[in-house]
């Protein structure tokens, strides 16, 4: 059985029944975790982790991301406990996020991301890192052990942040 971070392609609905070429079958195709290997994109080193409250809260936020920039851009997915994915219309690619013991990481799956994906993946990402600092530092009163998230470094996420390219105004 394949674990969690292994790969496949799956073939998307087509939207042409009857056109049925290798034309069609290429961009019907979605990736997932099984079609490639992953390209890690950011790895974010922790001391601590919630795991349930932290896939929780990211994946509440990555819902809200679902239509940036367009309605129907982005869909997420909860794929195991530690495992949110979001997919983009184009199917060009997708983006994992991995809760692990010791960091937070987030891989790319996908052979050729198209530019529009690498845009947007920029932009969503921009704004997982966000919360992921709100969640770590912020909100007045809330003890540092309660927190959802503690950084291995404080400036964990700004070191993040500077492997990303564009980020939206």
């Amino acid at each position: 059985q394949p674990d969690e971070h292994s790969l496949s392609l799956t073939k998307g609905q087509q939207t042409d029944n009857n056109n049925n070429n290798n034309n069609n079958e290429i961009e019907n195709q979605q990736p997932s975790r099984d079609s490639t290997t992953p390209k890690r994109v950011l790895e974010i080193p922790v001391q601590s982790l919630k795991k349930g409250g932290l896939r929780f809260a990211l994946g509440l936020h990555l819902i809200g991301q679902q239509n940036t920039p367009d309605p129907g851009s982005w869909r997420a997915n909860q794929s195991s406990d530690t495992v949110l994915d979001m997919f983009f219309r184009d199917n060009s690619a997708m983006f994992s996020v991995v809760l692990e013991e010791s960091k937070i990481v987030v891989d790319r799956y996908g052979s050729r991301p198209s530019l529009p994906y690498m845009l947007q993946e920029s932009v969503i990402l921009h704004k997982v890192l966000d919360e992921l600092k709100e969640l770590a530092f912020g909100g007045e009163g809330i003890e540092e052990e309660n927190r959802l998230v503690r950084l291995e470094e404080r400036d964990g996420i700004e070191k993040a942040r500077e492997v990303l390219p564009a980020r939206s105004a």
